[in-house]
């Protein structure tokens, strides 16, 4: 048999992309199904050759992604003067202060799963870090574990890594 017949039909391609607004799509289709959204959201990974994808434990298969990766859908202000991020794939995990960055409209971002993806907070969870700001005669900042945060602001929030 021919093997580009054998591999009709089975590639990893898709049509299905994440707007910057965090909106999932089939092509010109939206994709509302709260729980397809939400696994989505749980199973958006890079592949080997660094192109992002939906991953589960079965199968994974390519997608487009506009903006961040991933969301900041909450943060929880800890006792200890920290903060931890409730995550759009679901996932709770510790804010990295020195991965703040903001856009040029003073959109937060940061680093997650180990510094290897963007997230991007939405208006909620910028909200949720009114505990933890402050101000003085250089402007705004956040207050985390003791430390004064004025996250930059940077071109591209998304590619940006922290100095060092």
């Amino acid at each position: 048999m021919d093997p580009k017949a054998m591999l009709e039909g089975r590639t990893r391609e898709t049509r299905i992309r994440r707007d910057a607004a965090g909106r999932w799509w089939n092509g010109e289709e939206p994709i509302s199904h709260p729980n397809l959204v939400r696994a989505f959201d749980a199973w958006v990974d890079r592949a080997e050759d660094g192109r992002f994808c939906l991953k589960n434990d079965i199968n994974w298969a390519y997608v487009a992604i506009e903006g961040a990766p991933f969301f900041v859908r909450g943060v929880r202000v800890t006792d200890g003067g920290g903060a931890e991020l409730l995550l759009s794939d679901g996932k709770h995990e510790p804010l990295d202060p020195d991965s703040l960055r903001q856009d040029a409209s003073g959109v937060l971002h940061c680093s997650v799963h180990g510094g290897a993806f963007a997230a991007r907070f939405d208006r909620g969870a910028m909200h949720d870090l009114a505990p933890i700001l402050e101000a003085d005669g250089e402007g705004v900042f956040l207050r985390i574990g003791g430390r004064a945060i004025r996250p930059p602001v940077v071109a591209d929030p998304v590619s940006w890594a922290p100095p060092g």
